[in-house]
């Protein structure tokens, strides 16, 4: 199953939209669009029944989006026994080959657009772990401004602060900390002399999607990174980002 997400703050804006199709077929499904957000150690929903634009798609506009929403397809009725103590596996209809993908599109008021991928993997809602990304890989230093967004999503219905940590492998140092919540989409801008090969970005206890967002004259580019072994061609890829974690944890710590 796959959770969806978008976020804004004072200068991206977002629409999500969401099919009711599969890759692999054209006929619309009857499940129905929810919201689930935190609230005094609860997940509250909310029926979105109302954003069906047409048999195939719901469409969420930048007003209807908030940074702790996920959003996903489920039963009619699905509401009348719905606990709140934490996300489940709620449909087998987003679990398909290739990936079930909705789209989210950012965008800045009188500027550029682009668009991305918007989904969370239920596999990833129920783990911890850690993060670990390269900043060069995807950030501009000749942009404007560098945002990465990490949008976390965990089973329990809590905010809890976490740290990330922008670590120098090369001098062995912690160069910025950011403080984050879980259940939220986070946004860390970057310092432009701090987008270098040397320079990596880590979190600790809670896993997420960090996307990369680069602006250049209202211009925008959106990416995500992929896990760091899918950089490496070698055979001992798995060995050589064991320790690469391994050396920035014991930096980090």
């Amino acid at each position: 199953m796959n959770y969806f997400f978008a976020f804004k703050n004072n200068i991206l804006k977002s629409e999500l939209q969401i099919p009711l199709f599969k890759n692999r077929s054209t006929r619309p499904s009857k499940l129905k669009l929810f919201r689930c957000y935190p609230k005094n150690n609860k997940w509250v929903l909310e029926d979105l029944s109302e954003k069906k634009i047409n048999d195939y798609f719901y469409i969420l506009n930048n007003d209807n989006i908030s940074n702790s929403d996920v959003y996903f397809l489920g039963q009619d009725g699905l509401d009348i026994n719905f606990k709140g103590e934490k996300l489940i596996d709620f449909n087998s209809f987003t679990n398909t080959q290739p990936e079930f993908r909705a789209n989210l599109k950012i965008y800045i008021d009188e500027g550029g657009f682009s668009s991305y991928q918007s989904e969370y993997p239920y596999s990833m809602v129920v783990k911890k772990g850690t993060i670990l990304s390269s900043v060069s890989s995807l950030a501009n230093s000749e942009a404007e401004k560098n945002f990465i967004i990490i949008k976390n999503i965990f089973e329990k219905p809590i905010e809890q602060n976490f740290n990330a940590y922008l670590v120098n492998i090369r001098t062995k140092k912690i160069e910025e900390i950011f403080e984050l919540k879980t259940n939220n989409a986070n946004f860390i801008e970057i310092n432009s002399k701090l987008i270098k090969p040397e320079i990596f970005l880590t979190t600790k206890e809670y896993l997420g999607i960090p996307m990369f967002v680069s602006i250049k004259n209202k211009f925008l580019s959106f990416e995500h990174t992929h896990p760091p072994h899918e950089y490496i061609l070698s055979n001992d890829k798995y060995i050589k980002i064991k320790d690469l974690k391994k050396e920035i944890n014991e930096i980090s710590n």
